[in-house]
C-alpha cells in the first residue's frame, strides 16, 4: 500500500468518525444511514402538561438543526391516548396527561412525521426519599460563617440512579418544558468509566449565606434510561485523548428515530443552607 492510498485510509476513518461523533450533538449522519428525527422530552409526574421536542438534525456540521413541524403527537398509558398540539415554539409539543402516576407501568409516545411512525416507551419509576446524607454535592463552612456547595455533575456508585436539580437564590428555577437551559447533576448505581480521570469531572461551586434556602429535586430513571445517559456521556463528558473511537447510542425510538423518550417521578424538599453543614 502507497503512501498516498494510506493517507486516504486515514482521511475515511477520521471522517466516519466525526459523523459518528456529531450524531449527540447537531448532526444526523451515521455509517448506517440517515436520521430523520430527534426527540426529547417525556411525561412527568410534577404536573399535568408535559412537553415533547421534535428536531430535523442537520446533515452537515455548518448547518443548524430545525424543528420538526406539523407532526402528530401522542402519549398513551395503555389505556387512555392524549393527542399533543404544537405550541407556540415550532417542534415544541405539548399535551395534559391527567393519569400521570401510574408508577411501573410503561407510557408510549407515538409520533407520526414525514410518513413514518415512530415508537417509544418507558417504564415510570417511583423516587425514592432522600434526606441531607444522601445529596449529590459536597458542603464547606467557610471561615466566615457561609456555606459552601460544591456539585458535580456526576457522581456513581449511588444506591438508585437518578437526576438532580439543585437550586438555590439567583439560580433560574426549574420548570418543565424547553424554554430553559438547566444544569443537572447525575448519579449512577454503576461505577465510573475507566475513561473518567479527576481532571474533567465538571463541578460547580456555590457559596451561600446560612440562612439561604437550598431546593432540591430528585427525579427517578429507569434502569433504561440511565443506562443511556451512562453511555451518551461517555461520548461527551467522560471523553479524553485515551477514549475508544466513538459508537453508536441507541435510545428508545423506532425507525432509526434519535434521542429517548422519558418517564420520570419527582419530589421536591428544601433545606436552610446552614442545615446542610454536618455539625
Amino acid at each position: 500500500m502507497n503512501r498516498a492510498t494510506v493517507i486516504a485510509v486515514i482521511l475515511v476513518m477520521l471522517a466516519i468518525s466525526c459523523s459518528k461523533t456529531k450524531i449527540y450533538t447537531d448532526a444526523s449522519k451515521t455509517s448506517i444511514g440517515l436520521y430523520e428525527i430527534a426527540i426529547e422530552g417525556g411525561l412527568n409526574t410534577f404536573n399535568k402538561k408535559q412537553f415533547i421536542r421534535l428536531r430535523k438534525p442537520a446533515i452537515y456540521p455548518n448547518k443548524a438543526v430545525q424543528p420538526a413541524t406539523q407532526a402528530m403527537v401522542s402519549i398513551s398509558d395503555g389505556l387512555n391516548k392524549v393527542l399533543f398540539q404544537e405550541t407556540d415554539t415550532p417542534g415544541v409539543y405539548s399535551g395534559l396527561i391527567n393519569d400521570n402516576q401510574n408508577y411501573e407501568q410503561p407510557y408510549t409516545l407515538t409520533v407520526y412525521y414525514n410518513k413514518i411512525r415512530y415508537v417509544a416507551f418507558d417504564t415510570l419509576k417511583k423516587v425514592s426519599s432522600f434526606n441531607k446524607n444522601d445529596l449529590p454535592f459536597y458542603v464547606q463552612k467557610l471561615t466566615n460563617g457561609q456555606v459552601k456547595l460544591n456539585i458535580p455533575k456526576h457522581t456513581f456508585n449511588s444506591v438508585t440512579s437518578s437526576k438532580w436539580f439543585i437550586e438555590y437564590p439567583g439560580k433560574i428555577k426549574w420548570e418543565p418544558g424547553f424554554s430553559k437551559n438547566l444544569d443537572y447533576s447525575y448519579s449512577y448505581q454503576k461505577g465510573s468509566p475507566n475513561t473518567l480521570y479527576p481532571g474533567i469531572q465538571k463541578i460547580t461551586s456555590i457559596v451561600l449565606n446560612p440562612g439561604d434556602t437550598v431546593r432540591v429535586y430528585k427525579f427517578s430513571l429507569s434502569d433504561v434510561y440511565s443506562n443511556y445517559l451512562y453511555n451518551v456521556f461517555q461520548e461527551t463528558d467522560f471523553k479524553n485523548i485515551f477514549s475508544s473511537t466513538p459508537g453508536k447510542i441507541y435510545g428508545n425510538v423506532s425507525d432509526n428515530g434519535l434521542g429517548f423518550f422519558s418517564t420520570t417521578d419527582v419530589t421536591i424538599k428544601q433545606f436552610l443552607a446552614a442545615d446542610l453543614v454536618n455539625q
